[in-house]
């Protein structure tokens, strides 16, 4: 279990899913990764549902309105202590406050932001629910990692408006890539994507799901409708692949 004392501001603390059915979002995510779920009350939480690994809480997911025609995706949450200061500091940093924090009872607090290269960031201010419990380990989510357009916006938004301090992996237009680090940890990173995104692909946040074996858990996800974006690959950073759910979301696997 993760106690508020383990966690730092600005990292990452949490992540759901926007889906256009939730019915079958839950049956996939529980068989390809053991999970169970618990779909909270319609009339407080809109049916929000919270996946568990052993008990131990570890994504979201939520119904999209049938007015909504954003993809269905992933989004990861970062960690704030004081919601409304880092909704003014995504402003003064040049992003985009989506709606002002939302208080979600007796849980928490939630904003969500576009920052200046495209890609949408959430922020949580811990309230009764803290975030996951379980984190880099299999079958829960491994690493959070942003595809940016623009790399020097992007790490200097997250500079300013979350008091990231960097560490350079690669600095080549080859591999350009910056962690988001605090002591000894490495906590999220910036990747430049420029060379490959397009506007089909823009800027986003990359969720990495832990695997014990990366391609038992593709050959489980393709039983339950996955596709296949990016076969399983042996890299430094272990074996990687990359699916989309069937309710067309994206998410990356990662050797844990």
């Amino acid at each position: 279990m993760i106690s508020m004392d383990d966690r730092v501001v600005g990292a990452p603390c949490w992540a759901d899913l926007m889906t256009p059915d939730i019915d079958q979002a839950i049956d996939f995510y529980t068989s390809v990764f053991d999970w169970t779920a618990e779909r909270g009350d319609e009339a407080t939480y809109g049916g929000y549902t919270t996946f568990f690994r052993d008990g131990e809480k570890v994504a979201g997911v939520m119904q999209r309105q049938p007015d909504d025609v954003t993809p269905s995706a992933w989004t990861t949450y970062l960690l704030t202590l004081n919601a409304a200061a880092t909704t003014a500091a995504i402003a003064e940093a040049g992003g985009t406050v989506v709606f002002e924090p939302m208080d979600v009872p007796s849980m928490g607090v939630m904003g969500f932001a576009i920052d200046p290269s495209g890609a949408a960031i959430g922020y949580w201010q811990p309230g009764g629910h803290e975030g996951w419990d379980a984190y880099a380990v299999p079958n829960a989510v491994a690493w959070n990692e942003l595809h940016t357009t623009d790399f020097r916006a992007a790490t200097d938004f997250y500079q300013r408006a979350f008091d990231w301090t960097f560490t350079v992996a690669g600095d080549t237009d080859e591999f350009r890539y910056s962690n988001f680090q605090h002591g000894e940890q490495l906590l999220a990173g910036v990747m430049d994507g420029s060379a490959w995104l397009t506007e089909s692909t823009p800027s986003a946040w990359q969720l990495y799901i832990g695997s014990s074996d990366v391609d038992a858990t593709v050959a489980r996800a393709l039983e339950k409708g996955a596709t296949v974006v990016e076969a399983p690959e042996v890299t430094p950073y272990g074996t990687l692949a990359g699916i989309t759910d069937p309710g067309g979301a994206y998410l990356k696997l990662r050797s844990i």
